[in-house]
């Protein structure tokens, strides 16, 4: 495959889609220049995702992924494992960005609502969770709504697009949701 290819001699491999544009054209410098987002999470790794960590700068950026072998597309500070276990190795986290992993792996019901659940526990209070989904039925565990832990989390109106949540043109509808721990949360 060409974008691998790209990727294991060094060179950018972005895709080429509407949701990967604006998470790379708009998410990513959101937070890059935010100064209150300096330690930065992000979950899920592939041959497309290897120039995050230079997009972000000098921020503490971090990935994780339950793959071993797909370490080698992630972050100089990589953690290998499941999105459930993430409150293992983290707290006090400013960003945590799971996109194109609901779906897309994370398929059980039961450990997407583990892993939504601990990444609550790793952020800190006022910290975001971005999520990625695609809005199909065949690519969602289950419908966010009935999430326990997102019900703990608050929307947050990402000032670039001015909503909480935003859905892409593309095949999957897929679609970004940003949420905000309380700040009043422990």
């Amino acid at each position: 495959m060409i974008g691998t290819l790209r990727s294991r001699l060094g060179l950018d491999s972005p895709l080429k889609t509407d949701d990967r544009r604006l998470l790379e054209g708009v998410i990513i410098p959101f937070f890059k220049e935010a100064a209150q987002t300096q330690r930065i999470l992000f979950v899920g790794c592939d041959f497309y995702t290897t120039h995050y960590e230079r997009l972000f700068g000098e921020k503490e950026y971090w990935t994780l992924d339950k793959d071993a072998g797909r370490a080698k597309y992630g972050a100089r500070r990589h953690v290998i494992a499941a999105l459930a276990e993430v409150d293992r190795h983290f707290s006090a986290l400013d960003l945590i960005l799971v996109n194109g992993v609901l779906g897309w792996g994370l398929d059980d019901p039961v450990e997407a609502e583990a892993s939504l659940a601990a990444s609550v526990r790793a952020l800190r209070p006022g910290g975001i969770l971005l999520l990625g989904w695609n809005d199909t039925p065949e690519r969602l565990p289950f419908p966010l709504g009935e999430s326990q832990s997102l019900k703990g989390l608050e929307p947050y109106l990402f000032p670039p697009l001015g909503v909480s949540q935003h859905g892409t043109a593309t095949a999957n509808r897929h679609t970004f949701s940003f949420y905000r721990k309380p700040a009043s949360a422990a």
